[in-house]
């Protein structure tokens, strides 16, 4: 299943990089369970697998119930199951998330 394209059934905005507070509020619901994940450098910084740990999300879009999302900042990620990275400092393997929309500041 390709996640990325749950963005079809997201009402986008900005240049089709956000969703405002409200759609996210209604489509996405944070549940008890955590996750440790890496962006894998993504970030800038975690070229190493420097991990961090997030509330996992799910939503109630047809097809896409079982995927895990996190939110960092006004960043919503999609996990990927399918693909660990090695934590230098650790020796731990995560998960690492990819970048799926932005989610508009409430005003």
């Amino acid at each position: 299943m390709n996640t990325y394209e749950m963005r079809n059934k997201l009402n986008l905005q900005n240049y089709n990089t956000e969703i405002t507070r409200k759609e996210f509020e209604e489509k996405f619901y944070p549940k008890k369970e955590r996750i440790i994940f890496t962006f894998q450098g993504w970030d800038g910084k975690s070229y190493d697998g420097e991990s961090r740990t997030a509330r996992i999300y799910r939503t109630d879009i047809s097809g896409y119930e079982e995927v895990r999302l996190v939110k960092v900042g006004k960043h919503l990620h999609t996990v990927c199951e399918d693909s660990a990275v090695l934590e230098k400092a650790t020796g731990e393997y995560h998960k690492t998330v990819t970048w799926l929309v932005d989610v508009k500041r409430a005003k």
